[in-house]
């Protein structure tokens, strides 16, 4: 009698914004296939044990949602983790500390007024709160252990791990006064350019999804690439933790 057949487990989908975000994961990647969509470069195999397809997905929300729908289209998946840095809104927060998330708000996407700009659609029920949530399983077991992750000293400090609200626009925050209004309007811990975008597709999925964010800059002035490898290197030792210490499939 032949012994029954298992699927194969589902994969973590990986995505991050710019080459630099996703570069470490894949070159540590092993039994490595490249699957081409859309001009797109899914590298799926296996990584810390798991297995994995690692995308870059490239910057703004419109092509982090086209490739994270690609993703969840093509490749059966258990979970999707964005990986990358972000801008401090936040004034505690410190150059590589680490923001994690299963929810994020787009600062953007709202109604012009006389009186100004104001977050959401009102007379669109459904676009009254321009907030994306995901399913909280990948946030869930990260948060439960964070003294397992080992992150890269940044300016003579060892980074912090938060827990909180990212913030997502189409516009790369390097003003202090926009920095304050996105804070204020929003209360989120860090800004970028695509969370609130792959959490949407992992919403409307039905796939738990985590944003790792590590601080590459204070949201203003600050030269962005000064500290963004390391910055970047911290968001990928979370992911790795996390792969390191999944349970077989998620609850």
């Amino acid at each position: 009698m032949e012994s029954p057949s298992h699927p194969p487990q589902k994969a973590i989908g990986i995505l991050g914004a710019l080459p630099e975000e996703v570069a470490m994961l894949t070159a540590a990647m092993e039994t490595c296939s490249i699957h081409t969509h859309l001009g797109r470069q899914f590298y799926q195999g296996s990584l810390a044990g798991q297995p994995v397809v690692v995308v870059q997905g490239g910057v703004g929300k419109v092509r982090a949602a086209t490739t994270a729908a690609l993703l969840v289209a093509h490749f059966p998946l258990q979970g999707i983790i964005f990986t990358g840095v972000a801008g401090a809104l936040a004034d505690h927060l410190h150059m590589g500390d680490v923001v994690l998330a299963h929810a994020a708000i787009e600062h953007d996407f709202g109604t012009g007024r006389p009186e100004g700009f104001v977050l959401g659609i009102d007379f669109i029920p459904e676009l009254r709160h321009p907030l994306a949530e995901a399913d909280s399983a990948l946030y869930d077991l990260i948060v439960a252990h964070p003294e397992r992750i080992p992150l890269h000293p940044l300016q003579g400090r060892d980074p912090v791990i938060h827990q909180g609200l990212v913030a997502t626009g189409d516009v790369f925050v390097a003003d202090a006064d926009l920095r304050r209004q996105i804070r204020e309007r929003t209360g989120a811990l860090v800004v970028e350019m695509e969370g609130a975008a792959v959490v949407r597709v992992a919403q409307e999925a039905g796939i738990p999804c985590l944003l790792v964010r590590s601080v590459s800059d204070a949201g203003d002035d600050t030269d962005f690439l000064s500290f963004f490898q390391t910055a970047a290197l911290n968001s990928a030792a979370v992911v790795r933790t996390i792969l390191q210490n999944l349970p077989p499939s998620l609850p």
